[in-house]
């Protein structure tokens, strides 16, 4: 039996969190509620997916998104927020793989997590094989 794959959600709302893991429940969910505790826990562990707040007590999400790159470039990181003023763009600047609203979480989240999930094992596959 395959083990379940671990997702990162760095939320200071517990109920994000609590709905990411009801929206991914072939996932592990583990949370944390700002960006030290989120950038602690991805550098001491492995993690298939990352999901992250912008609006964060301590910074934010396109911030953590930066310092996690500096030492994971491969492990997908998808920002989630209510606001409007932070684009597609934005987040693939900073090593992100998209944006997602939290008013479409439960719509969108299951999508872009699969398909995050298939763009690494596709580029793992290709690394190993090239």
């Amino acid at each position: 039996m395959f083990a379940k794959k671990r997702v990162l959600c760095v939320d200071d709302h517990e109920d994000t969190c609590g709905l990411v893991s009801a929206v991914l429940g072939d996932y592990n969910v583990i949370a944390e509620y700002s960006k030290a505790g989120g950038l602690s826990q991805a550098a001491t562990e492995k993690f298939d997916l990352i999901v992250v707040d912008y609006h964060l007590p301590d910074g934010t999400g396109l911030e953590l998104c930066m310092l996690i790159r500096a030492f994971d470039p491969n492990t997908p990181i998808l920002l989630v927020t209510c606001t409007h003023s932070i684009s597609h763009e934005d987040v693939i600047a900073v090593g992100g793989q998209g944006v997602i609203r939290k008013d479409h979480l439960s719509h969108l989240l299951p999508v872009a997590a699969a398909r995050a999930l298939e763009v690494t094992l596709l580029e793992a596959h290709s690394a190993s094989s090239g």
